[in-house]
C-alpha cells in the first residue's frame, strides 16, 4: 500500500506543471569600452567586445595546448583542434579589430572540422556568452529601440504526453528571458528531462 502511494505521489508531482518568474536588473551605465551588438526580433543586446575577446583567445590557447599535446597521438584530434583555434583566432582578431557597433552574429565560432553549413555565423557558444552577460547585468539592451533596464526570466515545466504516465518521459522545461511578453523572447531554452 505505502509502494502505491509513493508511485501515485512521484508521479502527480513529476507530471504537474510548475512555473518560476524572476527579474534580471541590467547594466544602467553606459560603458566606456567598445561594444557589439546582437540581434534577435525586436531586442538588441550589446556587450563588450575586449572581454569576448580574451575569453576567445583563452579557448584558443587551451586549444593551442591540446594540439601540443596531441600531436604525436591521434592526427583526427589534432585536425579537429586545429580547425576550432584557427576560427576561435580569426573571430578573436575580428573583434580585436572593430569598431563600435561590430554586428557579433557575424562571427563564425564552432568547434569541430570545417563544415560549410555552419560557416553562417550566429554562433551557439557565443549566444551562450550574450545571455550569460544579460544574466549578470552586464549588457545594455534594447527593446523597440528603447533602452530597458529589466528583464523577466521564466522557467516552466512542460509535458508532450496525453496525460499518461509516459508523461514523465516527455516533459522538460522551457526558459525564457522575456521584457513584456514570453512568446516574444530574446533568448529561448527547452531541456529535456524525460528518458
Amino acid at each position: 500500500m505505502k509502494f502505491l502511494f509513493l508511485l501515485s505521489f512521484l508521479a502527480i508531482n513529476l507530471t504537474a506543471f510548475s512555473q518560476d518568474l524572476w527579474e534580471i536588473k541590467l547594466s544602467t551605465h553606459m560603458p566606456e569600452t567598445r561594444m557589439g551588438k546582437w540581434t534577435v526580433g525586436d531586442y538588441t543586446v550589446f556587450v563588450s567586445m575586449d572581454t569576448i575577446s580574451v575569453m576567445l583567445r583563452k579557448v584558443q590557447e587551451s586549444l593551442i595546448n591540446a594540439i601540443t599535446y596531441y600531436g604525436d597521438q591521434d592526427s583526427n584530434l589534432v585536425n579537429y583542434y586545429k580547425a576550432t583555434e584557427k576560427r576561435y583566432g580569426i573571430a578573436a582578431t575580428q573583434l580585436e579589430e572593430a569598431k563600435n557597433g561590430f554586428d557579433l552574429q557575424s562571427l563564425i565560432i564552432y568547434e569541430g572540422r570545417e563544415d560549410i553549413r555552419q560557416n553562417t555565423g550566429n554562433s551557439r557558444f557565443l549566444k551562450d556568452q550574450i545571455d550569460h552577460f544579460v544574466q549578470k547585468g552586464s549588457a545594455m539592451v534594447f527593446f523597440k529601440g528603447k533602452r530597458i533596464f529589466t528583464l523577466c526570466r521564466s522557467s516552466v515545466h512542460t509535458n508532450q504526453g496525453l496525460g499518461s504516465a509516459s508523461d514523465i518521459l516527455n516533459s522538460g522545461y522551457e526558459i525564457r528571458t522575456f521584457y513584456d511578453e514570453p512568446e516574444n523572447s530574446l533568448f529561448f531554452e527547452y531541456y529535456h528531462m524525460g528518458w
